[in-house]
């Protein structure tokens, strides 16, 4: 595709958009955790949360890690145009519904129904890992992309993030905290700068 064949938009404010999007996403979390109405001990109700707590941080580290990784992809972005604005908006539109899947696994987490939340919080997950590779192959092949390119370890992690949650649903099958330490574990391999080369 050549490079100058392409509908010119605006980055900054595709970026500036997408950053209040994760900003909004990230505190929707908080909301999880709420103090109990009910009268009980402190204690009690403090291990009775400990879900919310759990899937919060979870959540936010994850969301946070994804939003530093939006901002490295879009430094090697130069320009945008409406198809990559599209690819954007559904990323971001899978974002949104982090918190609510993140509600879904804290409530089930102590349920036999733990692996079944696990699975709905995971696809989302998946679809995040595969949606930052179609940005990127896109932006790259369609000559939106600066000089320089991602790193051979950023491509490999782009292409097996999403693998990697999928074998994170299927550990929460047999171990439903293991499974979020995999979800965790896996996008913690994002957090080292990603040089270019």
């Amino acid at each position: 595709m050549k490079r100058d064949a392409f509908e010119p938009l605006d980055m900054s404010r595709l970026v500036s958009f997408s950053d209040g999007v994760f900003a909004v996403a990230i505190t929707l979390l908080v909301l999880n955790v709420q103090v109990p109405d009910a009268p009980a001990r402190l204690g009690a109700l403090l291990h009775d949360q400990f879900p919310h707590y759990l899937i919060f941080v979870v959540s936010f580290i994850m969301v946070g890690i994804k939003w530093l990784n939006h901002h490295r992809m879009f430094t090697l972005i130069s320009r945008a145009n409406t198809t990559l604005s599209i690819l954007n908006l559904m990323l971001l539109l899978v974002i949104c519904t982090v918190p609510f899947t993140a509600a879904i696994i804290a409530k089930y987490l102590r349920t036999p129904d733990a692996a079944l939340a696990s699975v709905v919080y995971g696809i989302v997950w998946v679809a995040v890992g595969c949606l930052y590779t179609i940005i990127y192959v896109y932006a790259d092949k369609a000559g939106l992309t600066t000089a320089n390119s991602t790193s051979r370890r950023t491509a490999i992690l782009y292409f097996a993030g999403p693998i990697g949650y999928l074998l994170a649903i299927g550990l929460s099958f047999v171990n439903i905290y293991a499974g979020l330490a995999l979800y965790v574990g896996i996008v913690m391999l994002y957090i080292p700068p990603q040089r270019t080369v």
